[in-house]
């Protein structure tokens, strides 16, 4: 089976250079904008083989399969993201046409001409806003992905009349990935009875759905979304190992060592010491 990766935040840019690189196929479960600055290689897309070069672009959405191969020095790109990032339904409406795209039959975007060089502009002001973590920037990146969203559907044509039943199972996924990482400081909101009724799945099937979509266990999940969260906690401030589990939820300090250890093999203040080095 194809490896899944995953996203822990509604929102992320991963920029990479890669001078020898062979990435095999894989797939997400978010949505992915891949920006070539610059180079060439080959860039497989479910069953469609590409020849990337500078300045292509490829919008991938939840359940996309593919693969890269690097023949000259490349600079990536990417822009990942799910539904809970934007606030308005609307934006989360445009998300769901997207899900028609064509990419599953011709993969890179193309752009009128007089639109290119805007929407490169509007990612690399992405990439620096994401990276610069100035004043605002959460609000003016979803402003600036918003407008992305809008030229990518004036550029391509979404289809009518198709069943969209695997595209409605894709957003509940992301729906329910949203609220776990939204009330990941809730327990008793992340029960499988709570989390089936919410998203009308059987308590009896939603650790079994989500396994079958997302490839890892819905307690696995959780999990590592409480692991993102003490990881940053833990490299910033000062703030104790007992803050740090009340604010997870965690009854007492007990567990949240015994969750620790359960996850890194370490004491909290040895994971603390080997995050900090």
């Amino acid at each position: 089976m194809d490896r899944t990766f995953f996203i822990y935040r509604d929102f992320e840019v991963y920029s990479v250079d890669e001078y020898s690189w062979r990435k095999e196929r894989h797939r997400h479960n978010f949505f992915e904008l891949l920006f070539i600055e610059f180079g060439t290689g080959t860039h497989i897309l479910n069953t469609n083989e590409h020849q990337y070069k500078s300045n292509d672009v490829y919008f991938l959405t939840p359940g996309d399969i593919h693969s890269f191969r690097t023949i000259e020095p490349t600079r990536f790109h990417c822009l990942r993201f799910l539904p809970g990032f934007f606030s308005g339904v609307g934006e989360v409406s445009e998300l769901e046409k997207l899900f028609y795209y064509h990419n599953r039959t011709q993969g890179c975007l193309t752009l009128e001409s007089s639109d290119q060089a805007f929407f490169e502009s509007l990612i690399l002001k992405v990439v620096s806003e994401a990276a610069q973590h100035k004043k605002r920037h959460n609000e003016l990146i979803r402003h600036l992905m918003s407008s992305i969203l809008q030229l990518i559907l004036r550029s391509v044509t979404v289809k009518k009349g198709i069943n969209s039943g695997k595209n409605t199972e894709d957003l509940r996924v992301d729906n329910i990935l949203s609220y776990i990482r939204a009330n990941i400081t809730n327990p008793h909101l992340l029960k499988k009875r709570i989390i089936a009724e919410r998203f009308s799945v059987s308590v009896n099937y939603i650790g079994e759905y989500v396994k079958k979509h997302l490839n890892v266990s819905l307690r696995e999940y959780i999990e590592e979304c409480k692991m993102q969260i003490i990881k940053k906690r833990l490299t910033q401030g000062n703030r104790t190992f007992s803050e740090i589990g009340s604010d997870l939820g965690f009854i007492d300090s007990s567990h949240f060592n015994r969750f620790i250890r359960r996850n890194t093999g370490k004491s909290p203040s040895e994971f603390r010491a080997l995050l900090n080095k």
